[in-house]
């Protein structure tokens, strides 16, 4: 009995020894790699919140923001009708995508930013940016390299221009925070019009698209620029002698950080002109019931040339923190616009208009807002704007289009304000 029980168990483990044998001479299927999730590294690419796409060496950062905005905005009954408003509620939601990759030329850029707006009962989804950069090349829709300080601390940002357009650029770096760029920009977006003998815009087709340089330097005490604009007038006339001319702008812009007041001060500093391209000054022409016209040009009273309009800004802001989470922004504008004295409509001073008619004018705003953040990414902000145009002429103030008897002025003025909730990501 002992002796079977021990060949029994014999035999069952010679046939485990045999199967494990054969098993071994099996092929063995590796296992999948895990291709996990990688942050970037800070160089060449940089940055905070990028990470690695999987499978690829491309370095992605998706960020973007929700803001929502209560807006106050002074109208008169005299000039808007009872069915205006003056307050106005306002949501936005924007996305952005970053995407980089380390090349033997430098980084490969790609971006995208979409943002979608609602107020009054209707929406709009843009592309408010999109390009590529490469080697130095910047080609897409980007902020114009014309801007310096865009400003946006206030609910009116007059003086200061900082369009997205579309664009071709290159870029030079020169070490120590200088670099130069020339860039082909599209005029269209940079038009305030043209205008005939009955007062219509007469801008032509565009056929030379907006020159536009700046010579920037970056360094630990702030930055500076200084920029210039060539833009092509182009009319519309048929059967004339007119020629087209070359409005120009330029500009100069500092930004001085001031960490020996409190840390994240700073003032900038921003004076513009321009002659034939008034678009890069980005005068109001609208406060209340007093509204005056601005246009590039115009067509002289012999229809034989254009003349240009000419205008400039002075611009102003100054940042404080009074803690680390609360901190308060004060903005100041003063800007002329001077109208061709040959312009078939030029009225003399003190005359009477009727409102939108061009004519010389100084403008001025100045506001403030104050911001809190109690939180890592969501802020809080208040502000408050005045703005005043004072005309050469007296504008006949109007209520549904129909002149209002009696009623008229040499300025205008208004008070505006919001505020603002947002959330970034």
């Amino acid at each position: 009995m002992k002796l079977a029980k021990s060949l029994l168990l014999g035999s069952a483990a010679g046939l485990v020894a045999v199967a494990g044998a054969q098993a071994a001479d099996l092929p063995v299927r590796a296992a999948a790699p895990v291709d996990y999730v990688r942050t970037c590294p800070n160089a060449p690419i940089g940055g905070t919140g990028f990470f690695v796409i999987p499978g690829t060496e491309t370095c992605l950062q998706i960020s973007g923001y929700v803001r929502t905005e209560y807006r106050f905005q002074e109208r008169l009954d005299t000039v808007n009708s009872r069915a205006q408003d003056d307050i106005n509620f306002f949501a936005r939601g924007s996305l952005a995508f970053d995407a980089r990759t380390a090349t033997e030329y430098g980084t490969l850029r790609s971006f995208i930013r979409i943002t979608g707006d609602r107020t009054d009962g209707a929406g709009t989804a843009v592309l408010d940016q999109g390009f590529i950069q490469f080697a130095g090349l910047t080609a897409g829709r980007i902020t114009s390299f014309f801007s310096f300080f865009g400003g946006n601390l206030m609910t009116a940002n007059l003086g200061l221009t900082d369009p997205s357009v579309e664009l071709l650029a290159y870029t030079a770096t020169f070490g120590s925070g200088f670099s130069a760029t020339v860039s082909v920009e599209n005029g269209r977006a940079r038009r305030n019009g043209i205008v005939n003998l009955v007062g219509a815009n007469v801008y032509g087709g565009q056929n030379l698209p907006d020159l536009v340089a700046n010579l920037n330097v970056s360094q630990a005490w702030g930055s500076a620029q200084v920029m210039g604009a060539l833009h092509q007038v182009r009319h519309n006339v048929l059967n004339t002698t007119v020629d087209d001319e070359l409005g120009w702008a330029v500009g100069a812009g500092i930004n001085i950080r001031l960490p020996m007041i409190a840390a994240g001060d700073a003032l900038w500093l921003q004076a513009t002109y321009a002659d034939g391209a008034t678009e890069y000054v980005n005068a109001p022409t609208l406060v209340s019931e007093f509204s005056v016209g601005l246009n590039d040009a115009y067509i002289n009273n012999t229809v034989t040339s254009l003349v240009t309009t000419k205008a400039w800004s002075l611009v102003g802001a100054f940042r404080h923190y009074w803690t680390p989470t609360i901190w308060q922004d004060i903005q100041g504008a003063y800007g002329e616009v001077d109208i061709p004295r040959t312009a078939f409509f030029q009225a003399a001073p003190g005359a009477i208009v009727a409102s939108g008619t061009p004519q010389d004018y100084t403008w001025w705003s100045l506001g403030t807002r104050l911001n809190w953040r109690p939180v890592s990414g969501l802020t809080f902000s208040a502000d408050v704007v005045y703005a005043e145009i004072d005309g050469k002429n007296r504008v006949q103030a109007q209520r549904n289009g129909v002149a209002v008897a009696g009623r008229t002025n040499d300025d205008g003025s208004r008070w505006a304000g919001r505020l603002r909730i947002q959330r970034d990501f």
